[in-house]
């Protein structure tokens, strides 16, 4: 016996795969345009680890090699962020420069003359860079979360 053929019946199968392949691209599609972020917020999650990790960090007068280290990796922080969220963010951006600037003056003058007085003048500094941290940070949530 030889099979029927019925061409209506092939085509009935084939809409609803096209069908389900069209949903899943045009989820794909809506789903990842939808949730992008700006770049400066992966910038602005780095920054802020190396901030909280800069606050935890003890300032000794006879050893700022672990302050150094924090500070250089707020720095490379900072400078990314910066650059990928200035112009959304003036001011936000130029008050971390300028506090990020100063703590580096001020880790600077204390290695060159390790006292109680330059070693206060960091830890002010590390709060300035938290303060102007935290400030950027609140800037950039709503488009951040």
């Amino acid at each position: 016996m030889k099979p029927v053929h019925r061409p209506g019946l092939r085509r009935w199968v084939l809409v609803p795969a096209a069908g389900l392949v069209l949903a899943i691209l045009a989820a794909g599609c809506s789903s990842s345009s939808s949730s992008s972020k700006p770049a400066y917020c992966a910038a602005a999650s780095q920054l802020k680890t190396s901030v909280q990790d800069l606050g935890n960090v003890n300032i000794n007068v006879n050893d700022l090699s672990s302050v150094n280290t924090a500070v250089s990796k707020v720095q490379a922080d900072a400078k990314t962020f910066v650059s990928e969220a200035k112009s959304a963010y003036p001011s936000q951006t130029t008050a971390l420069q300028n506090s990020v600037s100063s703590l580096e003056t001020a880790v600077k003058s204390a290695q060159a003359q390790p006292s109680v007085t330059t070693v206060a003048a960091v830890v002010s500094s590390v709060t300035q860079v938290k303060t102007a941290a935290d400030n950027a940070q609140t800037a950039v949530k709503g488009k951040c979360q």
